[in-house]
């Protein structure tokens, strides 16, 4: 098999979606009273090393739209797909932001929701391109 750009894309979108989702759980546990210390800075670096991931997740993604071979009815969905995966950087961004100068939890809790939305619904429209239109995926 060799090794083509675009196969860096499915790859790397396992990297944000764990540490997100860890992120994002450390966030609810935080919630605990009894929770422990560290869980605080846990959260934040899981946030901070998703968000970089995403952000690398995203290069690598306009990078494959550019080089994978294309279903042509696929468009629509890789336009709603690339969208959504600004919109899901942007969101973890300004979350990863307020975790240096906000405080307020009810702020960081409401992104940290509104970002996993957006992280899923990135994460369905890929897998709608690669399962529903084969999109990437060569005939053997």
């Amino acid at each position: 098999m060799v090794l083509q750009l675009y196969h860096l894309h499915p790859a790397a979108v396992h990297f944000p979606i764990a540490l997100l989702a860890l992120g994002a759980a450390a966030a609810a546990l935080r919630l605990r009273k009894a929770s422990p210390e560290w869980l605080a800075q846990a959260e934040s670096w899981l946030l901070w090393l998703g968000t970089l991931s995403a952000w690398a997740t995203l290069a690598l993604g306009l990078l494959a739209a550019k080089t994978a071979p294309h279903a042509a009815l696929a468009w629509e969905v890789l336009a709603d797909h690339e969208t959504l995966a600004w919109w899901t950087c942007g969101a973890f961004s300004a979350l990863s932001g307020l975790r240096f100068f906000e405080k307020r939890r009810w702020l960081q809790l409401s992104l940290w929701a509104a970002g996993l939305a957006l992280l899923v619904a990135t994460a369905m429209h890929g897998a709608e391109l690669v399962y529903g239109y084969g999109m990437g995926v060569g005939a053997r």
